[in-house]
């Protein structure tokens, strides 16, 4: 082709194009596009069924809908559960439906612009939807330890879509700043009747921040860093009232302040929902704690008061036979500095990861 041809076929193309934009081509601005919704777990307070306790025990949890409206596209939260022991698995069935007017915008300090609502399915009416579902009545009314409860969330919206999850979608369950597999499985355990209970003298042993370096923490430790965020207290263990029986409450002095720990004990190791410790970081913010993301504490001695003992922190852990004798320890792992999202972005200073041992007396 000449070329005098072919650029006056290319600038043709080019003012065409610009002229009259083909939308699918184009596609900027989103606000005429389709968007869709998921379910936040804010906190789940237990993932396991308590073998020794299944009247208390639940599904229990605070849950955010997140949708283009700021959670009024919601027209229904629909839970199912099913059973599996082993390779035995139950047929599916509704046991739970919640109007999305339920679901109610957060006082603050939170900071959600989404509406939120305190879901809890106990575990007695779960295995009564469960009757005739696929596995026998004599199995599904008597679990043992290892079964699973598998609860799955549908979210439905006015619009008429509905959003969930049948296969565990890796691009669901991957979430790093939330948590929305729409799949909650909660497995039977047995907790040690009277276990980690009463009086524990509590004792900060390490502190150290996962935004540095492991040789920064080896050479210069910042005051921060130095800081005993938890003195050396006696706390008492309880179960909180209207809780489950894997849950543990105490009050604290923590940063100068008296605030409220909770964990769970989770055949063995200890786990701490996301919580508002009540502190204030500034007039707008509060300090938030939830648990360490990986790793153990390395080592066996205990370095000097508020030094680090490793660059990794865990949940915690205990004793699943322990727990009603004096002397007997259990320990835990929570960072300290998180907003309510538990993003660990450091409101106040670096974030701080610290572990904690509580000696029973």
């Amino acid at each position: 082709m000449n070329k005098k041809y072919l650029l006056l076929a290319v600038l043709s193309l080019v003012v065409l194009v610009m002229s009259c934009r083909d939308e699918s081509t184009y596609p900027l601005p989103y606000n005429d596009r389709d968007t869709g919704a998921y379910m936040r777990v804010v906190t789940l307070n237990s993932n396991i069924i308590d073998l020794n306790d299944i009247q208390n025990s639940a599904l229990d949890g605070i849950f955010e809908i997140v949708d283009e409206e700021y959670g009024d596209l919601l027209e229904e939260f629909e839970i199912l559960v099913s059973y599996r022991r082993g390779i035995t698995f139950s047929s599916e069935v509704s046991v739970l439906k919640v109007p999305g007017s339920e679901f109610q915008a957060v006082p603050e300090p939170t900071f959600s612009e989404y509406k939120r609502k305190a879901i809890r399915i106990p575990a007695q009416t779960a295995i009564t939807a469960l009757q005739g579902s696929g596995v026998t009545n004599a199995l599904v009314g008597n679990p043992i330890a290892g079964d699973i409860f598998n609860f799955r969330g549908i979210v439905k919206l006015k619009n008429g879509k509905e959003f969930s999850n049948t296969n565990t979608n890796i691009n669901i369950l991957s979430g790093q700043f939330y948590n929305s597999t729409f799949v909650y499985s909660l497995t039977v355990r047995s907790v040690l009747a009277g276990s980690w209970l009463g009086d524990h003298s509590l004792t900060q042993t390490e502190i150290w921040s996962p935004n540095h370096s492991a040789a920064l923490h080896a050479t210069a430790f910042p005051s921060y860093l130095n800081e005993r965020l938890f003195p050396d207290q006696t706390v008492t263990l309880a179960i909180p009232t209207g809780g489950l029986s894997s849950q543990r409450e105490f009050t604290v002095n923590y940063r100068g302040e008296t605030s409220k720990v909770l964990i769970n004990l989770e055949n063995g190791t200890v786990f701490v929902p996301i919580q508002n410790s009540g502190v204030d970081c500034t007039s707008e913010r509060q300090i938030y704690w939830t648990w360490p993301t990986s790793g153990t504490f390395a080592g066996s001695t205990a370095l000097a008061p508020g030094l680090p003992q490793a660059t990794v922190a865990n949940r915690g852990v205990y004793t699943t036979t322990q727990g009603t004798t004096a002397g007997q320890i259990i320990t835990i792992g929570l960072d300290d500095d998180a907003d309510e999202y538990g993003r660990r972005n450091g409101y106040c200073t670096w974030v701080r990861r610290v572990r904690l041992r509580l000696t029973k007396l």
